[in-house]
């Protein structure tokens, strides 16, 4: 069998959009097999995966947003059945970050979901896929999900980090350990863990990192004031940071950070509000 895995409430509200181009590619693919199409927020997607054979296969459709809670659902499995991603997000990290080398419309899941890195917040530890970040991210994701639930419409992420910049974002201190070596830094507006290379819809802040390799990379942003943080914050989204002061880039297996006031989190765009301190490792 060929299973569609859609989710309506990806793309903004506009998560069924595409599912013709997607049935007819799987069509295309196999000739004679009529795909199935399953609705992820009325099925037990995890359960369904991982019963299907080695003959079957299934087509996740979404975004970073649907990729996160799969690989939450899945807690470490992976399914026998070739997996494969369609685009139908917004923010599209995850294929942003493994298309550049694959120009297919559609991307292998299976290779890229096994020993994924695991972040713990809060004392609850969960798989990431693409990031933990923690500062102005974190609260950009948190704001715009008070916004998009105010309006109930999309919003300006760009609006809103520029907000949070000239105005409400506020800085803290924090102390980041990389692999048993600490570091202390001030007036912090990024520390985060990154698996992929890209956060929040395209922004390239570890543009140094591999997914396949065996270790995180940790971004750190530091040492600003408000009008700093807005000449500096482009190059970073750029991935033009390296060797920039004020940025600290360190690699390693094991990442914690600790701020000295709550701060908004998020990981893989999931927003966690009034956080102080996270773990990330792979």
């Amino acid at each position: 069998m060929i299973y569609i895995l859609f989710n309506p409430l990806a793309n903004n509200g506009r998560g069924t959009d595409g599912l013709g181009a997607v049935t007819a590619a799987a069509r295309q693919r196999h000739p004679g097999r009529e795909p199935v199409l399953v609705d992820v927020t009325k099925e037990d997607e995890a359960a369904l995966l991982m019963g299907l054979s080695p003959d079957d296969e299934a087509i996740l459709c979404g975004g970073d947003g649907t990729l996160h809670f799969l690989i939450g659902a899945l807690d470490g499995k992976v399914p026998a059945a070739p997996l494969y991603m369609w685009r139908m997000g917004t923010g599209n990290d995850f294929l942003r970050d493994v298309m550049e080398k694959n120009t297919a419309r559609m991307v292998r899941l299976n290779e890229y979901i096994a020993d994924l890195p695991t972040g713990e917040v809060n004392g609850v530890r969960r798989r990431f896929i693409n990031n933990v970040s923690f500062g102005l991210d974190g609260q950009v994701c948190e704001l715009g999900e008070q916004e998009k639930a105010r309006l109930g419409r999309p919003v300006n992420y760009i609006s809103l980090a520029l907000r949070l910049v000239l105005r409400d974002y506020h800085v803290a201190n924090a102390s980041v350990t990389v692999d048993g070596q600490t570091r202390t830094y001030e007036q912090v507006w990024i520390a985060s863990a990154f698996n992929g290379r890209y956060v929040g819809g395209g922004k390239k802040l570890a543009p140094d990192q591999d997914r396949t390799g065996d270790k995180l990379c940790c971004v750190v942003l530091y040492g600003l004031g408000r009008g700093g943080a807005l000449l500096r914050l482009p190059k970073v989204c750029l991935g033009r940071h390296g060797g920039m002061p004020q940025c600290d880039i360190r690699f390693g297996h094991n990442i914690s950070v600790t701020f000295d006031r709550p701060t908004a989190l998020n990981m893989d765009g999931e927003p966690i509000a009034r956080v102080t301190s996270y773990q990330a490792q792979k």
